[in-house]
C-alpha cells in the first residue's frame, strides 16, 4: 500500500552545503538525492471487508478438522521484529520505514503518527492503516534477490494465504490483488503481512501454525503498491485497528505490542560504495543496474556514494580516505543541509591521476557514532562486485584458522589479498564448498576476491 518512487535528483551548490574541510577536502562538493514519496490512495474499505469476509469462511473451513483452533487464550502477542535481511546479505542496512499508522480520523491530508509527526498519509476517503517497512537502496534488485525476508512476528494459525499475484505494481491505486499472509494469534488478534513478491512463500497453507520468527515470505510489490515492501497491519481480537508502536498520539491502543520497540528514528547509513558512473536507475518495476566498481585505473573518476535512512539536519559524517600506504588521501566532515529523510544519498567524485599509488584504498565514514567502511582499489583485481550478495557465504568471520567459503554455484578462484593489494594466497576449488586454512596467516584485514561463473564478489576477511 505504497507510493511512487521517485528520485528528485538535486545538484547542491557549494553555498548550500556546510563542508567543514580539514587539510584534505575533497576535489567536488555533495551531490544529493533526496527520495521523497507521494503519498496517494490504498485500498478502500469496502475492500478491506471484503478481506474479513473471506476471512470469516477461512476460519470456518479450518474448524471442521481443527475444532479447538481459534479456542481464544492468553493476552494480546509481543511482537519481534517482522522483517529481516536473507542469509548473506552484508550491507549494513536494507531498509526504511517510512509510512507509520495514521491516527487523524479525518481524511484528505490531516496527518498525525503515533509520535504526534506525519510520518504516514491518508486520502480523500480513507487513512493508512499499517506500517511500511520498504526496501533502499536498489529496492527492484534486493527484491529480485529476496533480501527483505518476511517472517512471523508472534505465533499463529494462518487464516489466509495469497499468491500468484503480479508482483512488480507501480501504481497504489486500490489493486486488491495482493500477495500475502494472514496470521490469527491465540488471543483472536491478527497481523496482516502483504505485497510479497510472487513465489516467494511459505510452503505451509491456511489451517497451518507457524511459530515466532518463522518465515513467511519475501517482500515484493503485488496489490495496491509501488515499491518492494512489506505492510504490516494489526487488529484486535475484536477486529480494532492496532498500532503496534506505543506513542503520545497512539489513539488506538495505550501499550505497545512490540516485545522491544524499535526506535522511530534510526539515522543510519543502509550501503556505501563506490561507482564507475554517476548514473542512477529508478524506473520503477526494472531491476536497477548500480554501475558499482572496486577496481580503478589511474586517470579514472571513483563515485563515492552513500545511502542514507532518516538523515537529519545538521548531521555530520566524517569521511576519510586513505591510500594503501596508510597516507590521508581526503579527510573532511560532511554537514547535512538537507531537511529530514526516511531515504537520501549523497555522493563525491574523487579524479584519480598517476599520482595515485597502486593497491587498496580505504574509505571510512563515521554517522551516528557508527563507523561504516568500503574499499576499492587502482590497478589491482578486486573487480566489479557483481556476484548475487546472496549466492557466497564466508564463515567464520573474525576467522582464527579455517574460513569456510560456501557458494550456490561453483567456486573457481578464491584469491585473498591484502590492503596494499599483495596476494596472500590463492587456490581454485572447483566445487561449491572450500576451506581455507589460514592458521600462517598474519592478523589483520584481507579482502577476499571470489570468483564464480566467470563473475567475481569481493568480502572483507578479518584474521585474528
Amino acid at each position: 500500500m505504497k507510493t511512487t518512487l521517485r528520485l528528485a535528483f538535486l545538484a547542491v551548490t557549494s553555498a548550500l552545503f556546510a563542508q567543514n574541510s580539514t587539510d584534505n577536502p575533497p576535489p567536488s562538493q555533495a551531490t544529493f538525492h533526496p527520495v521523497p514519496f507521494e503519498k496517494s490512495e490504498c485500498i478502500t474499505d469496502a475492500q478491506r471487508q471484503q478481506v474479513r469476509e473471506q476471512l470469516l469462511i477461512n476460519k470456518k473451513e479450518i474448524e471442521k478438522s481443527k475444532p479447538d483452533a481459534f479456542t481464544r487464550e492468553g493476552g494480546s502477542p509481543l511482537f519481534i521484529f517482522p522483517i529481516k535481511p536473507k542469509v548473506g546479505f552484508d550491507d549494513p542496512g536494507y531498509y526504511i520505514v517510512n509510512f507509520q499508522v495514521d491516527h487523524n480520523p479525518i481524511p484528505n491530508g490531516s496527518l498525525t503518527d503515533y509520535e504526534c509527526n506525519e510520518r504516514t498519509y491518508d486520502w480523500a476517503t480513507g487513512n493508512h492503516e499499517g506500517t511500511d517497512y520498504v526496501l533502499w537502496p536498489y529496492p527492484w534488485k534486493h527484491m529480485q534477490e529476496e533480501v527483505m525476508q518476511i517472517v512471523a512476528a508472534a505465533p499463529g494459525t494462518i487464516i489466509d494465504k495469497r499468491d500468484g499475484n503480479f508482483d512488480l505494481n507501480c501504481d497504489n491505486s486500490g489493486n486488491p490483488n495482493w500477495n500475502g499472509i494472514i496470521v490469527e494469534h491465540p488471543d483472536g488478534s491478527q497481523a496482516w503481512y502483504w505485497h510479497f513478491k510472487d513465489g516467494a512463500i511459505t510452503t505451509k497453507n491456511i489451517g497451518d501454525t507457524v511459530e515466532e520468527g518463522e518465515y513467511l515470505g519475501a517482500a515484493g510489490s503485488s496489490g495496491s503498491s509501488s515499491i518492494p515492501h512489506l505492510h504490516f497491519e494489526i487488529y484486535d481480537m475484536n477486529n480494532n485497528l492496532i498500532d503496534p508502536y506505543e506513542g503520545p498520539c497512539n489513539t488506538l491502543n495505550a501499550v505497545s505490542w512490540w516485545a522491544s520497540q524499535p526506535d522511530y528514528l534510526v539515522p543510519a547509513i543502509n550501503k556505501i560504495s563506490t561507482h564507475y558512473s554517476t548514473n542512477f536507475d529508478d524506473t520503477c518495476g526494472e531491476v536497477e543496474n548500480t554501475y558499482e566498481a572496486l577496481d580503478f585505473l589511474p586517470g579514472d573518476d571513483v563515485i563515492l556514494r552513500i545511502f542514507y535512512r532518516d538523515i537529519q539536519t545538521n548531521s555530520d559524517t566524517h569521511i576519510v580516505v586513505t591510500d594503501p600506504n596508510g597516507a590521508i588521501v581526503y579527510d573532511y566532515v560532511f554537514t547535512s543541509p538537507w531537511q529530514n529523510y526516511e531515504a537520501a544519498y549523497a555522493e563525491w567524485v574523487y579524479p584519480t591521476d598517476t599520482s595515485w599509488v597502486d593497491g587498496v584504498y580505504e574509505v571510512t565514514a563515521t554517522f551516528g557514532g557508527t563507523v561504516y567502511e568500503t574499499r576499492f582499489g587502482i590497478n589491482t583485481s578486486l573487480g566489479i562486485d557483481d556476484i548475487s550478495v546472496n549466492s557466497i557465504t564466508i564463515y567464520p568471520n573474525p576467522v582464527q584458522e579455517k574460513l569456510i567459503v560456501e557458494g550456490t554455484t561453483t567456486l573457481e578462484i578464491i584469491t585473498l589479498v591484502d590492503l596494499a593489494g599483495r596476494k596472500v594466497l590463492e587456490i581454485v576449488p572447483g566445487n561449491s564448498k572450500v576451506e581455507l586454512d589460514l592458521s600462517t596467516v598474519s592478523s589483520g584485514v584481507y579482502l577476499a576476491i571470489i570468483t564464480s561463473e566467470g563473475k567475481k564478489l569481493v568480502k572483507k576477511v578479518v584474521k585474528q
